[in-house]
């Protein structure tokens, strides 16, 4: 009975204590409103003496529970600060701020600590000193984001900004914005290393295919002077040895067509890797210069076009699904498409006749869409013309010809080939030629550019059934 009696006391005593501190952290917050209603009458000297006795009246209460009240402390300093910061004294704000740092370290609450960064950063801000303002809100931001991940991060961006905004907080707002950019800006950057990295991957393996096709030439160069030697000693083998002898010459020769493409290929993929610094170092400096949105899209479209480009090359010798067609309602519907994006004044004529073709119509119809797409961004006026003629039983020619500007003597040379050049990436990449060559060879076809014509720019694409 005895010891419930001293539990049962020490409870209430317990409640006594936590009433005190509800009704003295009341009485605290409700002195802090009478000190700020005495500024805004302009009693400065009453609302000084305001914060003078709850300073008091927290230090009796002090003598009272033995106990250190901190986070009052804390809010009487920042309510002085506050004061000092309107009456535009630095010295005297200076020192709260210190006071401020001391009750917060005391008091061990996050949700103080995060109110003293974000009360240093609004002194930061009224004194000029704007670099340490900036970085109070950084660090305010990196501890509500500890430990979570990049949606997490984001999601914090996000709640603090639409706090900020609801609050009218304009500093803050900027603060968080050119913080909230710049960690944006930082994904970016993470992920075109991550894709670099894939690119240089992929390169390796096909430097890995190039040696292996490379070994097979040299096996069947063998095989081939084997033949030659044995057909020489067995006259009666000859026409065998012949047929045996030609087939192989036919593999070599396609081979040696795919090994020259893969060289040629390699060798642009190699510079495009050796300079990647200098191809999206302008889109870089120009998206730490603050003009994103353009650069961010140029380096996007470059990653997806390249790696559009590298899955067409790795499956180089694997020809499209073909099947016969009436081609000239397919080059109907692809005009009509392309005629969307001709300038005003820009005819477009279509001459092709009603024959089948073996073909496949959707790598078809994406080679003449870019060709007509492409001359329509050079032709303000004339004519655009799709038209097919027949060249054999196993043969035909696509051809598309404008009257634009044509193409300079000194850009031909590199026309077919990726990565040849540092391109301005807001402009193009220069992928789309060459990749529309590789699918025209996958198609078992060939695409040039007829450097005859004199009067516009003119494309061939040769097809071989």
């Amino acid at each position: 009975m005895k010891k419930l009696l001293i539990i049962l006391s020490f409870a209430c005593c317990i409640m006594a204590v936590q009433a005190q501190n509800v009704n003295l952290k009341k009485s605290v917050e409700d002195g802090i409103k009478t000190s700020i209603q005495q500024t805004e009458n302009r009693e400065w000297k009453e609302a000084f003496a305001t914060c003078r006795a709850l300073d008091g009246l927290i230090a009796v209460e002090e003598q009272k529970t033995k106990q250190a009240a901190p986070e009052l402390h804390y809010l009487v300093s920042k309510e002085r600060l506050r004061m000092y910061m309107r009456l535009n004294n630095a010295e005297q704000s200076k020192l709260q701020i210190a006071k401020l740092e001391d009750f917060a370290s005391k008091a061990k609450k996050d949700e103080v600590s995060e109110d003293l960064l974000m009360t240093k950063a609004g002194y930061y801000q009224k004194f000029g000193m704007n670099d340490k303002s900036l970085q109070c809100y950084k660090e305010l931001v990196q501890k509500r984001s500890a430990g979570k991940d990049e949606q997490g991060v984001d999601k914090c961006f996000q709640d603090m900004l639409t706090q900020a905004k609801t609050g009218k907080n304009a500093s803050l707002t900027r603060a968080l914005e050119r913080l909230y950019t710049n960690w944006q800006d930082s994904i970016k950057a993470v992920k075109a290393a991550q894709e670099l990295k894939s690119l240089q991957d992929d390169y390796a393996a096909s430097q890995n295919i190039l040696r292996q096709k490379e070994s097979k030439i040299s096996t069947q160069k063998g095989t081939i002077i084997f033949l030659c030697i044995l057909a020489a000693a067995l006259a009666g083998s000859l026409l065998f040895f012949i047929g045996v002898m030609l087939k192989h010459i036919r593999q070599i020769k396609k081979l040696k067509t795919s090994l020259t493409i893969a060289n040629e290929n390699n060798e642009s993929k190699s510079k495009f890797i050796n300079n990647i610094g200098c191809q999206i170092a302008p889109s870089l400096d120009a998206i730490e210069a603050g003009q994103a949105k353009t650069h961010v899209k140029a380096l996007k479209e470059l990653m997806v076009h390249t790696q559009a480009y590298m899955e067409l090359e790795s499956t180089r010798e694997e020809q499209y699904e073909m099947k016969d067609m009436n081609i000239s309602t397919l080059c109907e519907s692809i005009m009509n498409k392309a005629q969307e994006s001709f300038k005003p004044g820009v005819e477009a004529t279509l001459n092709v006749p009603r024959v089948s073709v073996r073909t496949n119509a959707e790598a078809l119809e994406n080679i003449l869409l870019y060709l007509l797409g492409n001359a329509a961004q050079h032709t303000e006026s004339g004519k655009i013309t799709l038209e097919f003629k027949k060249r054999s039983a196993h043969s035909g020619q696509f051809i598309v010809t404008d009257t634009g500007t044509g193409i300079p003597e000194e850009k031909r040379s590199n026309l077919f080939k990726p990565f040849a050049e540092v391109q301005d990436l807001t402009k193009g990449d220069g992928l789309g030629l060459p990749t529309c060559s590789l699918i025209a060879y996958k198609l078992n076809g060939t695409l040039r550019l007829d450097e005859e014509y004199k009067k516009g720019t003119r494309f061939v694409l040769e097809l071989r059934s």
